[in-house]
């Protein structure tokens, strides 16, 4: 059967038991979430209960099979990736906990059913593992630098986001499940994006009704506009529903090289015209988010795409760039980051700043850090912009290296694959995913939110992003498919 006939939904060769106890599954789902609709109607209203009815869905996704249960994490995260359950267990359960718990539920579930099912070997796995042990031991020395209830709960999430990456390399197969996750990834975030453009355009009044809206779903009451510098006086920064303009710039500059690589090229996994829209919808946000490393992320990716096979690409992007310039459209843009290269602005300033308390920290802490509480003196503070330095300060130099031996080595496995395979199908999405992690391992020079525990929806998609790289390298034929 040709790759184009197969079904776009999940297919597995589930032992006999198996399909028993996905029918028990699907139905205790949806009964549970029958009653649950019934009891949030009364008590509730419809429109909370409107809001049951995607949740329902989205657990028979999940436990009908983990790849489409991966599906709903990136709804989540494109969409709602601050939104809770209102209703407190001990803890108001965030959405994106709870649907990754059921992914990694579902998936440990089933490698203890099928006696066959096991994790494929490879040894950046071991470099992977090593680093979360890493992490858990530095966060386990750090217990008594003012962790609270918060840190716990942030660092279980964090923890789920990562499982993410292990959960993506068991189960996925190769070409055709990257394929299904890249046209799944591309529309949402250009939904995401489209959103944003429309409040955006609607201005403050509008951001502001609609964005508190959700305030009792978990979004936070203050700072829902957001500006440039916190001034109001300056450009309003394009948010969409992820409250945080420069992670969700990270999410939309690896949609953003993804969408142009797929419009580019020979054999495209994505339908071109999607392709085509994606690019022009999430570029527009991505401008407009102002953030300066998600800019240069996603040119960076677009760069090493364009010079690894599409060098005719750096033609019309240097003649529009030069045509932005010479018509003054885009001034305010090319002047904020003028402003950065420069060091003119307060943020760049405090960036240097954070920085050096870094390098103090890691020069006193350097093996296992200062854990994730407060800094081990009042003259210092933990947090800084780069996941580099963040891990360094956080889980130690070792924890650094660890994290540095898996990524390099996942971006190293999948330049080697690629070049054997260039000229196909599989070639052109690896390509792709090459450049998307390329973006983000720029990104993460000037920025945190791919490693830190308060951005649990940033830290998933940048560990999927890296296992989409290695399914690729690593399972593929370099046949030649015929483009969507």
């Amino acid at each position: 059967m040709s790759e184009r006939l197969l079904p776009i939904w999940p297919v597995a060769e589930w032992s006999p038991v198996e399909p028993t106890l996905a029918r028990l599954a699907g139905t205790l789902v949806a009964g549970i979430g029958a009653i649950a609709l019934a009891v949030v109607l009364v008590l509730f209203g419809p429109l909370p209960a409107a809001l049951v009815l995607p949740g329902i869905v989205a657990m028979l996704l999940i436990v009908s099979d983990v790849r489409a249960g991966l599906w709903v994490v990136l709804a989540i995260i494109a969409l709602v990736p601050y939104a809770v359950i209102p209703v407190k267990i001990v803890v108001t359960p965030p959405l994106l906990e709870v649907a990754g718990l059921g992914v990694l539920s579902v998936w440990l579930l089933r490698l203890f059913l099928r006696r066959d099912e096991t994790i494929p070997n490879h040894p950046l796995l071991i470099a992977v593992m090593l680093f979360v042990a890493v992490t858990v031991f530095a966060f386990v020395l750090g217990v008594d630098r003012g962790y609270t209830s918060q840190t716990y709960h942030d660092f279980a999430k964090f923890l789920v986001s990562l499982g993410l990456f292990f959960v993506a390399w068991s189960s996925f197969q190769g070409y055709a499940d990257v394929r299904r996750f890249t046209r799944v990834f591309l529309v949402l975030a250009s939904v995401a994006a489209a959103i944003g453009l429309v409040l955006y355009a609607g201005g403050p009044r509008l951001t502001l009704a609609v964005l508190a809206r959700l305030i009792p779903y978990g979004y936070p009451g203050t700072r829902i506009v957001r500006y440039i510098e916190d001034d109001p006086a300056k450009p309003m920064r394009l948010t969409s529903t992820s409250v945080d303009p420069n992670s969700f710039a990270g999410l939309l500059a690896l949609a953003v090289v993804l969408a142009v690589t797929m419009t580019v090229a020979q054999r495209p996994a994505v339908p071109r015209w999607l392709a085509s829209l994606a690019a022009v919808v999430s570029g527009s946000a991505l401008l407009l988010t102002y953030s300066r490393a998600g800019w240069l992320g996603a040119a960076f990716g677009i760069g090493l795409v364009a010079l690894a096979r599409y060098r005719w690409l750096l033609v019309p992007a240097g003649l529009g760039l030069a045509g932005v310039i010479m018509l003054g459209f885009g001034e305010r843009f090319l002047e904020r980051l003028w402003q950065g290269f420069m060091l003119q602005d307060p943020a760049t300033r405090m960036r240097l700043e954070e920085y050096r308390t870094a390098l103090t920290i890691i020069r006193e802490y350097p093996a296992f850090g200062v854990g994730f509480g407060a800094a081990p003196t009042v003259e210092l503070w933990t947090g800084v912009s780069s996941i580099y330095l963040l891990i360094a300060e956080r889980v130690g130099l070792l924890g650094l290296g660890t994290f540095l031996v898996a990524v390099v080595g996942i971006a190293w496995t999948g330049w080697r694959t690629w070049h054997r395979m260039a000229a196909s199908a599989e070639g052109d999405l690896l390509l792709a995913w090459l450049g998307a992690q390329a973006a983000a391992l720029l990104i993460g020079l000037f920025d945190h939110y791919y490693v830190n525990i308060s951005f649990p929806h940033m830290v998933a998609i940048f560990w999927l992003a890296h296992a989409m790289v290695l399914v690729t390298s690593t399972r593929s034929t370099g046949k030649r498919h015929a483009g969507g």
